[in-house]
């Protein structure tokens, strides 16, 4: 019965090791910041392409662009559609299959030129948008307009600087690598918890099984 309940656990803590991981809970204000857009939209429906997987398919979700708050690539690539994707192997990736309106924060793909957002970034239908919540989404929707502007000046200032940059690598790539360090840093903690339960638990059996045996010796007698 003891080893069941040590082989349970462990099946617990591996499953737990296995979903989305956040470095904290997310906000309006550092989902804005992480994300690379912004824009409130409405899902229209969804289609199921394969993954590779026979029980679980890819998400494109067809969403129609209402408001844009935030646009770090032309915005004009994305202006009346957007594809949102999914994908059920990466367990943070948000499948769009609700219909209605979203506030949804999400990351550009270069790689397939989709979007996608995350569990670790804020999630909301528009009808739950309180209105401090639209207050803050335009003042830093400014915010972000206003500093993207100067930077254009300096750039258009200081050309030289432009060509020697190097490019900067994708946001997936960048998720991808920070997710799997912290996911390695945790899977590690959770190795230690289970070599300490197991430990312990093996000590108590071995303890127990000692005490019954002396007390069957000492009935014998």
């Amino acid at each position: 019965m003891m080893t069941f309940r040590i082989v349970l656990l462990s099946l617990l803590v591996f499953v737990k090791i296995s979903a989305c991981k956040c470095e904290y809970t997310p906000t309006l204000s550092s989902s804005f910041k992480k994300a690379d857009f912004v824009f409130i939209g409405e899902v229209e429906g969804y289609t199921e392409v394969p993954s590779g997987f026979k029980t679980s398919q890819n998400i494109l979700s067809r969403v129609r662009i209402d408001k844009v708050y935030k646009y770090e690539y032309n915005n004009q690539f994305y202006k009346d559609f957007a594809t949102l994707f999914a994908s059920p192997i990466r367990s943070c990736d948000v499948p769009f299959t609700e219909k209605g309106k979203f506030l949804i924060f999400a990351y550009f793909e270069e790689d397939t030129g989709f979007l996608y957002s995350e569990h670790c970034l804020l999630q909301k239908r528009a009808d739950q948008l309180s209105p401090e919540d639209l207050k803050e989404l335009e003042t830093l929707s400014t915010k972000y307009k206003n500093a993207t502007k100067n930077s254009e000046i300096s750039a258009n200032e200081n050309p030289m600087d432009v060509i020697i940059e190097e490019p900067a690598p994708s946001n997936r790539k960048i998720n991808d690598l920070k997710t799997e360090i912290s996911d390695l840093s945790q899977q590690n903690d959770r190795y230690k918890i289970i070599i300490y339960v197991s430990t312990f638990a093996i000590t108590m059996l071995l303890i127990t099984l000692g005490l019954v045996w002396r007390k069957k010796n000492k009935q014998n007698v």
